[in-house]
């Protein structure tokens, strides 16, 4: 039986393999038709000539039709035409921001704006590298040009801070980083090796065009009433681009639920976030029915891209255990600490302790519950759930929930599955309600009960005139029905196995009347009729 089981196994793991090759191999035939279209539209060039870019370039595959315009566009504005572009079609593949940078650096810089051509941006490291003399000399800067004062020109800065050490024997690339060193030294009054570290670290911020620093200084001084310090503590700013963070604070009045400054403030590093990223995301919890205020407990949940907050916005409501906490106010949280998360499920799983606390907790808090031995389930994301699709008030619910000793020891998988079919068996919100601890049974057991009840003997006085059981006290009969052989004990939530796995004598029912009081005899939700 193992054998044939592993064979099974093994025989489903390959055709899962080709399923994905399948797609993978469709993906690519569809992106590549959409290339080719692309190049054809929009550079006039031939289907051969797209054919022979799109085999020596195959990174084109993993960039969107959207950046390949948008870099195409601004190249034009700029005055490059499309016959250059098409000469050195590698040049697309940059990022659009990065594209932006070389070409006002590299004017800045003195070079000549007709030589900027996506040659000279496709080399622009090897280019930089070279002397300000071999660049001269190649009739790419004037020979007049002083590239220091150049490079001042375009930024605010008192005259008596010019260096004075230049001279064209000294790579273009070194002058640009000395200027930029002492721009951001006078502007920010940042030491110099504070700047040597962040340029180390953020390596971008190297090649950052001057006006642009200028204005992304400007934005987080007097915008969003940023300190120096703050600046000076999160170098990563000065790279940001500040035409996206304008995008920001005026299309994007609240992120977060909350005033978009204020988040901004707090979680600085979502500047870098693409305004159209942010709007992405926006939309996603939209369409999952999720409120955007949720994400005040992950704000940083802007900082992923919005593909994969959508693939995992799809394998939550695709996980069982998981889609219970879709409602839930923390959801944010199983998305931004998503493969933490996945790590943890089937531990979790094991030990009936399900939670977000714990999927998405730190290690120090994970540890100390590992140590514990607990096997609790967590309460409140059980009272958040109930309390959402029931919409009543949780304090309530919860007195009436806890009345059962072992409501602490359900699974909200096994909750949320009684519940919905509950619902299906078309139960009232109200009913559901009167009669909460239903919930903690399986849904099997309660569709036996409800078959059993229709034979219980003197119950006549609970039939209508049809002799159907009138429907305000059919869950009650089943509480009833599933607790009756068990002495209303309780036991009646767990099967066999259940029990024996979750307590192994009756100590674990002593353990558990802690948190808890006992059923009495005939239970408090049963109707007067009954007691």
């Amino acid at each position: 039986m193992f054998r044939k089981l592993m064979k099974y196994k093994t025989i489903e793991a390959i055709l899962c393999r080709k399923k994905i090759k399948l797609y993978k191999y469709y993906s690519k035939i569809e992106k590549n038709e959409e290339l080719l279209n692309f190049f054809q539209e929009n550079l006039g060039i031939s289907l051969n000539q797209t054919k022979l870019i799109l085999s020596r370039y195959p990174s084109f595959n993993n960039i969107s039709s959207s950046t390949l315009l948008h870099n195409i566009t601004f190249m034009m504005e700029f005055g490059i035409i499309k016959g250059d572009i098409i000469k050195t079609p590698q040049v697309l593949l940059l990022h659009t921001i990065t594209m932006k940078n070389y070409i006002l650096l590299l004017e800045e810089g003195g070079f000549y704006k007709s030589k900027i051509s996506p040659l000279v941006l496709s080399k622009f490291k090897q280019m930089t590298q070279k002397s300000i003399e071999t660049l001269k000399n190649d009739m790419l800067i004037p020979k007049s040009m002083d590239v220091e004062q150049n490079l001042l020109s375009y930024v605010q800065l008192p005259s008596n801070f010019y260096q004075t050490d230049y001279n064209d024997l000294l790579s273009w690339s070194q002058v640009q980083e000395n200027v930029l060193k002492l721009y951001i030294h006078c502007k920010l009054h940042m030491d110099y090796d504070s700047i040597e570290y962040a340029l180390s670290i953020y390596h971008r911020l190297r090649n950052k065009s001057f006006r642009l620093v200028e204005r992304t200084i400007d934005i987080l001084l007097n915008e969003l009433n940023f300190s120096e310090e703050k600046v000076r503590k999160h170098p990563y700013l000065i790279h940001s681009d500040p035409d996206n963070i304008l995008n920001i604070l005026n299309n994007c009045k609240e992120l977060c639920g909350m005033d978009t400054k204020t988040v901004l403030i707090k979680h600085p590093k979502i500047i870098l976030t693409p305004f159209e990223n942010i709007q992405s995301i926006q939309k996603h919890f939209k369409d999952f029915c999720i409120p955007e205020s949720t994400l005040s407990k992950a704000p940083k949940i802007y900082t992923l891209g919005s593909t994969t907050v959508y693939e995992r916005l799809c394998q939550l409501k695709k996980t069982p255990e998981l889609a219970s906490f879709m409602s839930n106010p923390q959801v944010a949280r199983l998305i931004y600490y998503y493969k933490k998360v996945n790590l943890r499920l089937n531990y979790l799983q094991s030990k009936n302790c399900v939670s977000i606390h714990l999927l998405a907790s730190n290690s120090v808090s994970f540890n100390r519950f590992n140590g514990n031995g607990s096997d609790k389930v967590t309460s409140n994301d059980t009272m958040i759930y109930i309390a959402t699709e029931l919409d009543e008030n949780k304090k309530k619910l919860r007195t009436m929930l806890a009345r059962h000793p072992y409501w602490h020891y359900i699974s909200l998988l096994k909750i949320r599955q009684t519940c919905e079919y509950l619902k299906r068996k078309k139960f009232t919100k109200e009913q559901i309600c009167h009669n909460i601890q239903v919930l903690l049974y399986p849904k099997e057991k309660i569709d036996k009960a409800l078959q059993d009840i229709q034979n219980m003997k003197d119950i006549c006085f609970l039939k209508n005139s049809s002799g159907i059981i009138k429907t305000e006290f059919v869950l009650s009969l089943v509480l009833y029905n599933l607790e009756m052989e068990h002495h209303f004990s309780g036991d009646g939530v767990w099967s066999t196995n259940e029990k024996n796995k979750q307590f192994s004598s009756s100590a674990s029912f002593k353990h558990a009347s802690k948190d808890t009081e006992e059923l009495d005899h005939v239970p408090s939700h049963m109707p007067v009729a009954l007691e």
